[in-house]
């Protein structure tokens, strides 16, 4: 949704705004008002350790269902409300991860919004910021509890599926079915942020901010699958966006399944942080 859409419906009472970020001195500074601020690294990826990935320090975790339905507890979300998602500097990125983890609980889709531009937008738009802190609402306490599903795994790609594109990828002339979002530093191995440095062989690189026009906002769907198949990409091939931890590899979930509609591609959770810290995976 638009910022200026935002500040028409700010004061409807089933919308709940969160500002969504990895450091609270933007929101301490300017959010959207009455807005709830979300700890990017407390509420949405977790820090700890997997088992496949032993002892690494891991920075991008999925939560769990239960997890999610305390984190929407404290957002003082209701059955019926809209949740409204942004960032500050995260580039979209950062409230789209918020998106997916809601979406894989199966949060009603039309009840979920990312405002197209993060906090930016909604000051260009005319709106006003604060600093000042949401009122507590007794009233919220009377608000039934969101009912969530089971993980809705068709939009989660796990280590084994992303095993079996890579080789179809690999083969010759193999189709395109993996899109590497990160820095080309990371894709080739210079920057490591793993065990070890590289990418998922048979993957295409296309970096996040790619998507993006250069005020942050998200490009119009044609022109993001033309920028894509100017790389060599076919975006109906694909299959799975991945990343480091699975948040700018969100992004391009967002602008391929739920923009452009194409339907058979998920985001890798595990992403680079998984794949790069596990030993038995092939890396190019």
């Amino acid at each position: 949704m638009s910022a200026a859409w935002l500040i028409d419906h700010l004061a409807d009472a089933d919308i709940r705004v969160i500002h969504v970020s990895p450091d609270r001195r933007v929101y301490n500074k300017r959010h959207v008002p009455g807005a709830t601020y979300s700890d990017l690294h407390k509420e949405l990826a977790l820090r700890g350790r997997a088992a496949d990935t032993g002892d690494a320090d891991r920075e991008w975790l999925l939560p769990d269902a239960d997890h999610v339905a305390n984190l929407l507890r404290r957002w003082r979300v209701g059955d019926g409300d809209h949740v409204v998602l942004y960032d500050d500097v995260g580039l979209n990125r950062h409230a789209i991860r918020g998106y997916w983890v809601l979406r894989l609980f199966r949060f009603p889709k039309d009840h979920l919004h990312i405002v197209d531009g993060g906090i930016d937008a909604w000051v260009r738009a005319g709106g006003t910021a604060t600093a000042a802190l949401p009122e507590p609402d007794l009233a919220d306490a009377l608000r039934l509890p969101v009912t969530l599903g089971e993980r809705d795994d068709s939009l989660l790609a796990t280590y084994d599926e992303v095993l079996g594109w890579s080789r179809e990828a690999s083969r010759p002339d193999g189709p395109t079915r993996i899109l590497d979002v990160r820095t080309v530093g990371e894709y080739v191995g210079t920057d490591v942020r793993a065990a070890r440095g590289g990418h998922i062989p048979g993957a295409r690189h296309r970096y996040f901010e790619d998507f993006l026009t250069p005020d942050g906002m998200l490009r119009p769907t044609d022109q993001a699958l033309a920028i894509l198949r100017g790389s060599g990409v076919e975006p109906s091939e694909v299959r799975a966006t991945y990343c480091q931890g699975a948040v700018r590899a969100a992004l391009a979930w967002f602008v391929l399944h739920e923009m452009a509609g194409l339907d058979g591609v998920r985001n890798y959770g595990g992403s680079w942080e998984e794949w790069g810290n596990r030993p038995d995976s092939p890396i190019e």
